[in-house]
Formats: C-alpha cells, structure tokens, sequence
C-alpha cells in the first residue's frame, strides 16, 4: 500500500466517528455499571477508586461530547 493510499484510508476511518461513539457508549456504560455495584458493596469502595471511576467516565463522556455527530 503506497502512502497516498493509507492516508486516504486513514482519512476515510478518522472521519468515520459512528463506531467510536459506539465504543465509548458501552465504555460509560460498563463503567457506570460497575460504580453502580461497588457502591452497593461499600466496603468495596474506596474514595480514590470512586474518583478514578468517575474520571474514566467523565473523559469518556467529554470524548463521546467533542465528536461530531455529522457523519
């Protein structure tokens, strides 16, 4: 594959966003699911492990935000 192919290539998956805000969907998803069960189970749940998961949903949902939605 010459270069000007695999930047056309590159070009075609990097403007196609569906199935990145398809991963990061499930990504909140399973992340919010597990917060939801260690909070069930307090004695799980630390303040640093409650702040890490927090932020891993909160990147992703900034990611999720900041994609076009135009495809």
């Amino acid at each position: 594959m010459n270069r000007a192919h695999q930047m056309q290539h590159l070009s075609v998956a990097y403007n196609n966003t569906s199935l990145m805000k398809q991963q990061l969907v499930r990504e909140i998803t399973c992340l919010e699911r597990q917060l939801e069960r260690l909070r069930i189970r307090d004695e799980l749940l630390d303040l640093s492990t409650l702040q890490t998961y927090e932020e891993m949903i909160s990147s992703r949902r900034e990611m999720l935000d900041n994609l076009p939605w135009d495809d």
